[in-house]
């Protein structure tokens, strides 16, 4: 039930196990945290990293030896509300950006029109759109993914399962604290994957293919579909720039 509940809310399996743990043990060294979590000895610190970012776990020196313990229960409450003033930080930034996009050089006879899909079932539009209008060996480029909800990674999966059966190729740039999404994405083939600097991290998640750029809120469920070749265009030129700079590793 914990574990169930904990993942809905965006912790990876691995940093339940760990979280529990700590709770389970108190205050204690990477012996009988690995031990108690079964987590590999090459993953602890990592994970212990992550749950220390989100405010859900310490360290301490005690005896010249580092120790680690849970955050409180309660600060998962806390947790919450800063991943949601996140959401909303990055749905201002897009609203901010979304004028200048659409006021990008107009082409005489270029169609332009910008849609909005907000929850579960209005996402899969964008998402179905995108398989139907490209063809077989044509590209999707997808730029900022980042650890996904459960909820939203759903639709994300099913989006690549329908692309890959379909054969459409997907170039994605990954921000680089997503190794995990990363490693299951890399298995709906066509697809290339490449991890963005570390110090940069994009406010949405953006999908560019034909004359359209989908740029994603995520979690929030909440996408915004703006047809324009010069738009299009645009975030190609940057997505390429980006490439060329990207790696296949984090770093």
């Amino acid at each position: 039930m914990e574990e169930k509940a904990l993942e809905e809310i965006g912790l990876t399996k691995s940093e339940i196990k760990v979280y529990l743990a700590l709770l389970e043990l108190g205050p204690s060294t990477t012996g009988p945290i690995i031990t108690s979590s079964k987590t590999a000895d090459s993953k602890i610190y990592e994970v212990l990293e992550k749950l220390a970012n989100k405010g859900l776990a310490s360290s301490f020196l005690k005896g010249g030896l580092k120790h680690y313990k849970a955050a409180s229960p309660s600060m998962i409450l806390e947790y919450l509300r800063e991943k949601k003033k996140r959401v909303e930080e990055e749905e201002a930034s897009v609203v901010k950006i979304l004028p200048s996009l659409l006021s990008l050089e107009k082409q005489a006879a270029e169609e332009k029109e910008a849609s909005l899909f907000t929850g579960a079932r209005g996402v899969k539009t964008p998402f179905s759109g995108i398989v139907e209008e490209l063809k077989k060996g044509e590209e999707v480029h997808i730029m900022g993914i980042y650890e996904f909800g459960k909820q939203f990674l759903r639709a994300v999966q099913l989006f690549h399962k329908n692309r890959s059966e379909k054969g459409v190729k997907a170039k994605i740039l990954i921000n680089s604290g997503a190794i995990e999404t990363a490693k299951g994405l890399s298995s709906y083939s066509p697809v290339e994957i490449r991890f963005m600097p570390k110090d940069i991290f994009t406010p949405a998640v953006f999908l560019i293919y034909n004359d359209k750029v989908v740029i994603s809120l995520g979690d929030e469920f909440t996408m915004f579909v703006i047809k324009s070749k010069s738009a299009a265009k645009a975030f190609n030129s940057y997505f390429e720039v980006m490439w060329e700079s990207a790696s296949l590793k984090p770093r």
